[in-house]
């Protein structure tokens, strides 16, 4: 009898990474492919099923041994019971697209469509830094900022799929438009491109290397002893812990797990934002509980492996 096999693909809004896992947890395929620009579906779904064309020819996958299912992770606002995304900032997508149905059309199995920190949290659950508890924040930090809910042992989508959006809680500033179509969310005053967006308006991008002034550019001048680089980091810092804080007052969880690129090797950074976040949570949550907040285990592939979990029934 062969295996059961699971296509799970991840679109990020500048690369998406596509793995092929048996049932017994072996990555059979990994590739990955740039994310199409402009990103509208049609071509979306075409770097899907040229992944997965791609990959079935490495495998010599036919008709019969056809996957038993095909998950998809992707940053936006998704009703993973229609398959459907209403809103995806990072990939443009401001009407819904029915993106499972889609998918269904082309591919003869069922298919999955979730939130990428939803994914990611149950990743980390069962494979990843948060083993062993039942009460779970996931954040990523990232381009934007995005967060995954498990909560009494199961993921929390909330009502229609939507829950967990510390990005776009408000207000941390004042005058900034967020890609969701409000203003002054987390997001644009803590994210990675906001903090590169903080500096572009303190210095002339004619003036630096490239002329592009990006969030890496801001952490190794304040590694340098930027004072101004150092005050829009530590800014960051200070809106994340207290946007972290306010979820650990409501959740009280005991564990968070913080990902994604910005904070990803920034040690400093990361424990700015854990002593914020003590700073602000009511004593009960940090030290009754207590909190552990831990850097992710699984980058890049929280979400693939929460995916394949959630694909497999071994989670809800």
């Amino acid at each position: 009898m062969k295996p059961d096999l699971y296509w799970t693909v991840d679109i990020g809004g500048t690369k998406m990474l596509m793995l092929l896992i048996d049932n017994q947890g072996e990555v059979l395929v990994k590739n990955k492919y740039d994310t199409p620009k402009p990103s509208e579906p049609a071509a979306i779904v075409d770097t899907i099923s040229r992944a997965l064309l791609e990959a079935s020819k490495e495998k010599n996958i036919t008709g019969a041994d056809k996957p038993s299912g095909l998950g998809i992770c992707i940053a936006g606002f998704v009703d993973h019971h229609k398959g459907l995304v209403y809103q995806s900032p990072n990939l443009e997508w401001h009407k819904p697209v029915p993106l499972g149905g889609i998918l269904n059309d082309q591919f003869d199995c069922p298919v999955l469509i979730e939130n990428d920190t939803n994914a990611a949290v149950v990743g980390e659950v069962y494979y990843g830094a948060a083993r062993g508890h039942d009460n779970v924040i996931y954040i990523t930090l990232s381009t934007g900022i995005g967060g995954g809910l498990f909560l009494n042992n199961r993921l929390y989508r909330g009502n229609e799929g939507f829950a967990g959006e510390i990005g776009h809680t408000k207000p941390f500033g004042k005058g900034r438009a967020c890609k969701c179509g409000g203003n002054d969310c987390l997001e644009t005053w803590a994210s990675g491109s906001a903090l590169a967006g903080s500096a572009a308006t303190l210095w002339d991008e004619n003036a630096v290397e490239n002329g592009h002034i990006s969030t890496s550019w801001v952490f190794d001048q304040a590694d340098g002893g930027n004072i101004l680089a150092r005050s829009i980091i530590d800014h960051a810092a200070n809106n994340i812990g207290l946007g972290l804080s306010n979820l650990v007052n409501i959740l009280n969880p005991s564990c968070m797990v913080i990902g994604g690129g910005v904070a990803a090797n920034r040690t400093d950074f990361f424990h700015k934002i854990v002593i914020n976040i003590n700073k602000y949570a009511i004593r009960p949550a940090v030290e009754k509980t207590p909190l552990k907040i831990v850097p992710a285990a699984l980058e890049p592939e929280a979400g693939i492996w929460g995916i394949y979990n959630l694909l497999a029934g071994r989670a809800v």
